[in-house]
């Protein structure tokens, strides 16, 4: 389930929570995926193994998957507005829902 802290990184003013709630959201989809049987060293791994006919919202989980990736690969320059971090835990939480995981 989305832990009530990544809801508090989001309502955060500071950038750096709402970057961390991100993180923690990659981490419980690549939880997620791994229960589900999809295998690979990383997330995207994972991803490659998906069928849009199958996992409808794939796409949700690349999209977000790449805002995580742009702020581990960028840090504090990575700039992450609000509605954007508000998006990007949006598809994530798409995601856990289509695998009843929250």
């Amino acid at each position: 389930t989305i832990s009530p802290d990544g809801y508090v990184g989001l309502e955060s003013t500071q950038e750096s929570d709402r970057r961390q709630a991100i993180i923690e959201a990659d981490i419980m989809l690549d939880d997620i995926l791994a229960v589900h049987g999809y295998q690979g060293a990383s997330v995207g791994e994972k991803l490659k193994m998906g069928d849009p006919r199958t996992f409808r919202t794939l796409q949700d989980a690349w999209d977000a998957h790449k805002v995580r990736n742009d702020i581990a690969h960028q840090g504090s320059a990575y700039p992450l507005p609000g509605n954007i971090a508000y998006r990007t835990i949006g598809k994530y939480k798409n995601v856990f829902e289509e695998f009843h995981a929250i």
